[in-house]
Formats: C-alpha cells, sequence, structure tokens
C-alpha cells in the first residue's frame, strides 16, 4: 500500500528490482508507533511499522509464494506467531567503527546500505537489555584505553566485533570479542567489569578471538 519513488535496476520478464529513493506515502496498515530508536536508520526490522499480526500476513504470503512454486499440492496449517514481539533474539555480532568518517568509535550495527558506518545500538529491541548494558561496557572501556578499530581498507586497527550470545532458558550470557594480532592488550581488567555489571541475567564465560583475516 505505499507509494514510494525508486530507480529501477534491473528487469526480468514479469519482476523488476530498484533502489528505494523515498516513501511518498505510507500504507495504511502502518500504524505501529512503537518503534525500535534505530528503525529506519539501521538494516534491519523492516516491517516495525506493521501491527505484528499485519507482519505475520506479510511473511506468510512470502513463505507461501516460494513453497508454491516448487510443490504444486500442500496442506497448509497455518503460521504460528511467537510470545515475544521484542527482545528474542539469543546472539548479536556487533561492529566496531564510526558513525561517519573520521567520528569518534563506536559499537553496534551498521546502518542500512552501508559497510563502513556503524550506529550505537545499545537500546535495540531485538535483544535482551542485558546486551545493551554489556555493549555499553565495553565501548566505554576501550575508548577509555584508546584502543582502535580494525580499519577495513587500510587494515590498520584492533578491536573487530563483539559477539553476545544469551540463553532464555538458563539466562546465561557468553561474551566473546574479536580482534586482530597486531596489539596485544591485557583484557583482564575489562573481563572483571563484565563478571560485575548489573546484569539480569549470569556471564557462563569470556572469550578473546585473534582473526587476522584482512576481509572477515
Amino acid at each position: 500500500g505505499q507509494k514510494v519513488t525508486y530507480r529501477l535496476q534491473k528487469k526480468r520478464n514479469n519482476t523488476g528490482q530498484g533502489r528505494l529513493i523515498s516513501i511518498d506515502e505510507y500504507s495504511p496498515l502502518e500504524t505501529n508507533e512503537k518503534l525500535c530508536p534505530y528503525f529506519g536508520i539501521c538494516g534491519s526490522c523492516l516491517y516495525q511499522k506493521l501491527p505484528y499480526e499485519e507482519q505475520l500476513k506479510l511473511k506468510e504470503g512470502l513463505v507461501r509464494k516460494l513453497i508454491d512454486q516448487v510443490v504444486p499440492e500442500y496442506v497448509y496449517e497455518g503460521i504460528k506467531g511467537s510470545p515475544y514481539e521484542k527482545g528474542y533474539r539469543n546472539k548479536m555480532e556487533y561492529s566496531f567503527g564510526d558513525e561517519e568518517k573520521g567520528g569518534k568509535m563506536v559499537l553496534g550495527l551498521h546502518k542500512r546500505g552501508s559497510f563502513y558506518d556503524v550506529l550505537d545500538a545499545s537500546e535495540c529491541a531485538l535483544v535482551h537489555e542485558d546486551y545493551g548494558k554489556i555493549l555499553t561496557l565495553v565501548i566505554n572501556y576501550c575508548t577509555e584505553k584508546g584502543l582502535k578499530y580494525f580499519h577495513k581498507v587500510s587494515h590498520e586497527g584492533f578491536l573487530r566485533h563483539l559477539i553476545i550470545r544469551r540463553s532464555e532458558y538458563s539466562k546465561e550470557l557468553l561474551i566473546d570479542l574479536v580482534t586482530t594480532s597486531t596489539y596485544d592488550h591485557d583484557f583482564s581488567e575489562l573481563v572483571n567489569e563484565i563478571l560485575a555489571c548489573p546484569i539480569e541475567g549470569n556471564i557462563a564465560g569470556t572469550y578473546l578471538d585473534i582473526n587476522c583475516g584482512p576481509d572477515v
């Protein structure tokens, strides 16, 4: 139901693909106002403006369209919604970088359509609030210590990613910091700060991954 301005990039048979330039008129279905603060900037959660029931209908249509192409006859038993609309994801991989070239270092998610620009994701609605607390603690520590993030073009810098896993069942978290081997740093102080962080869950383990691949 949206009306948009776009630039056509590919045309094949009865389908086309283009790059969105602007949304000129929103769909009457876009009534949800409880949006993540990063909606429209981050590259995830594109259907947030739809109520959850409408999201299910949209995804149902997409899935059935794929099945219809390869399975002529089948029994469809409906789509089952999740009991959680937010905070359901159990793994996140955050990137170190800057929001704009030459800006301050941040730790978070890539902006939509960008391979380089990163935005702070401490209030991301996809995950439990424990993630935001750990993320904020880690970026504050790394900034205080003057540690630099790994530049994908120049291959300079040290910090790559922060990976967090959290079990909904046990409430346990695994924290994994990924760096290059170009700088030797003792993270014992950071580990102690993570263990003392006032979160709902419990820290089950902390890891340091050293990744020297230039393109990862």
